[in-house]
């Protein structure tokens, strides 16, 4: 009998995990919020998504595709999300009204947001139900038209953290028949500090800025934007998310290591350079793009924070994120999810460790 899973979301992402999970022989539900379902109208009308590149070559057709939370989810035990991470308090509050004892939630990535989607739950009062995030989505992925996925590559490993981290081993091993190429991390905040996003980004994005506004998306980021000097912020950039690590005592390999799949090296330079995927891939064609506006408030802001509260320096982390508020026009501190809201304010170290091992 075939896993029924659900993949919330329409976008890159979750196109590509309901094609390749239903390529691979897994029962999809997909949903869409109804607001936003006219952009994969054609997938809602055949419930076929074609999908090429590195995860197959095939035209799929998916079990359920649909604009109800409760229907996407019922008789469900594996809920994938795959929205970007301005909706995941939405998500949260939404799952939380219709989640069942024994289901596992699973963002994709999580940008520490299994906190938020746990402090929903336990505001409800709901047991039995385990949240974990991963540091980026499995696929390096573009929607090419309506139903039209392209995965250029598969990342591997994909880190995973676990909510509450005393349930990792039971929950990856039952993930992994999903994405065999899940590494178990110490918990939900390491996780997120091994994403790749932040880091490879926004030192990009911001120093190439006036580049990008000229260039209008024919500018090739993984190449032109991405120079000697810019590969040096990069690297220091890399060094405060490391220390972020350290003061935990959680693992600290380097953030290039195994980008794309393709190349192994503590070299982000030569990570970006060796993976012929990075190449292919244009823009952004404006400052309204993803790398600056999710990886700067929801990516580098949220690091800052945390280190900020737990007394480590980040002066690079902070500086890119007072310049991409006045790149984009608002607040980057604010814009994403504070402390507060993860549910972790006032913490030190050892009672953060105590909360993410335990959820109490």
């Amino acid at each position: 009998m075939s896993v029924s899973v659900a993949v919330l979301g329409g976008g890159n992402g979750a196109h590509a995990a309901a094609a390749d999970l239903t390529y691979r022989g897994f029962n999809v539900h997909m949903y869409e919020d109804a607001h936003f379902a006219s952009n994969m109208q054609k997938v809602f009308d055949t419930r076929k998504i074609l999908m090429a590149g590195a995860a197959g070559n095939a035209e799929v057709t998916l079990e359920m595709v649909t604009s109800d939370l409760a229907e996407a989810i019922e008789g469900v035990k594996y809920i994938f999300v795959a929205v970007p991470a301005f909706a995941h308090g939405t998500y949260a509050e939404k799952l939380a009204e219709v989640v069942h004892p024994g289901q596992i939630i699973t963002i994709f990535a999580g940008s520490f947001d299994s906190l938020l989607f746990w402090k929903k739950l336990k505001e409800r009062g709901i047991e039995d139900v385990i949240v974990t995030e991963t540091n980026t989505l499995p696929y390096a992925t573009r929607l090419r038209a309506p139903g039209d996925i392209l995965v250029m590559s598969l990342f591997n490993p994909l880190k995973i953290g676990v909510m509450p981290a005393c349930k990792t081993k039971e929950t990856v091993e039952q993930l992994i028949q999903f994405y065999p190429q899940l590494e178990a991390v110490e918990s939900v905040i390491a996780c997120w500090l091994s994403g790749l996003n932040p880091i490879i980004h926004v030192p990009g994005c911001i120093l190439n800025a006036g580049h990008i506004e000229q260039a209008k998306g024919d500018f090739y980021f993984y190449t032109e934007g991405f120079s000697s000097c810019v590969a040096r912020t990069t690297e220091a950039l890399d060094q405060e998310r490391i220390a972020l690590l350290k003061h935990f005592g959680y693992a600290s390999d380097i953030v290039a290591h195994g980008i794309g799949g393709s190349i192994s090296t503590d070299e982000i330079s030569e990570a970006i350079a060796g993976d012929p995927n990075f190449a292919k891939i244009k823009g952004p064609a404006d400052l309204k793009n993803r790398y600056f506006s999710e990886d700067i408030p929801y990516g580098i802001a949220p690091w800052a924070k945390l280190a900020h509260a737990m007394g480590v320096s980040t002066p690079l982390m902070d500086s890119f994120v007072y310049l991409g508020s006045a790149l984009l026009g608002f607040d980057c501190w604010e814009k994403g999810q504070s402390l507060e809201e993860l549910g972790i304010a006032g913490m030190n170290t050892e009672e953060l460790k105590n909360y993410l091992q335990t959820g109490k």
